[in-house]
């Protein structure tokens, strides 16, 4: 993608997968993102081949683009993946990371840390969708800054995708609440201890204990419709 019109659509349409605007099994139309843009349709077309290519979307006969939706399955594998590389990572953060890195990361963690308190103030039974999108937001750069504070880019760029998968289907399945966020937020503070203290074997179980209680997370919203959706689609 060496035109700099669909680079702009790429990076549009990544930016609002990662917002949570565009939920799994949601049509991507062509036309009215490059009317958004001020582009033709050719260059959306191509940015969302890219897509496709990621595994973000799929071009399905008389539909068009469709943001996937994943299996049980696939967010395991997606999990196993993370716990592959992830703690690694991070274990070598805690050995290279800079004091400027580590404010950028306690940022994230303090921006998450308020936004919970605020959820746990609120007399609102569910989380607002700015309140989720925010607290995303913030997750997924906490978790980069590490994986960018090891100067691998094909590390940052693997771990990138799966990220925006896994979080593609946490918006969609999983609920938010006060609790869920507390624990996140209790998780980060363990990872960014170690990784302040240079304990790389610290930080590297920290992270892998995360990870796993993400998946957990993660499974425990997954309801009967979706393994009666996963049956269908899987014969």
């Amino acid at each position: 993608m060496q035109e700099t019109n669909a680079q702009r659509a790429y990076d549009y349409l990544r930016s609002c997968l990662v917002q949570g605007e565009f939920l799994p099994g949601a049509r991507i139309r062509y036309g009215p993102v490059g009317k958004k843009l001020g582009i033709s349709a050719t260059p959306v077309r191509e940015a969302i081949g890219q897509l496709a290519n990621e595994g973000f979307v799929e071009l399905v006969p008389q539909l068009g683009a469709v943001v996937r939706q994943i299996s049980r399955d696939e967010v395991i594998e997606l999990y196993e993946l993370r716990e592959a590389i992830e703690p690694y990572a991070t274990a070598r953060a805690a050995e290279r990371i800079e004091q400027s890195q580590l404010d950028q990361i306690g940022k994230q963690l303090d921006r998450m840390t308020q936004l919970t308190e605020r959820t746990r103030q609120s007399s609102s039974k569910s989380v607002p969708k700015k309140t989720v999108r925010s607290f995303e937001q913030a997750d997924l750069a906490f978790h980069m800054l590490i994986i960018e504070a090891t100067g691998n880019r094909t590390m940052l760029r693997t771990v990138g995708n799966s990220h925006l998968l896994t979080g593609i289907f946490s918006v969609a399945r999983h609920g938010y609440d006060a609790g869920v966020m507390q624990a996140t937020c209790d998780d980060h503070k363990r990872i960014l201890t170690s990784l302040q203290r240079k304990k790389p074997d610290a930080a590297r179980d920290a992270m892998a204990v995360h990870i796993r209680n993400g998946l957990e997370i993660s499974l425990a919203g997954i309801t009967d419709d979706d393994h009666r959706w996963w049956d269908a689609s899987s014969r």
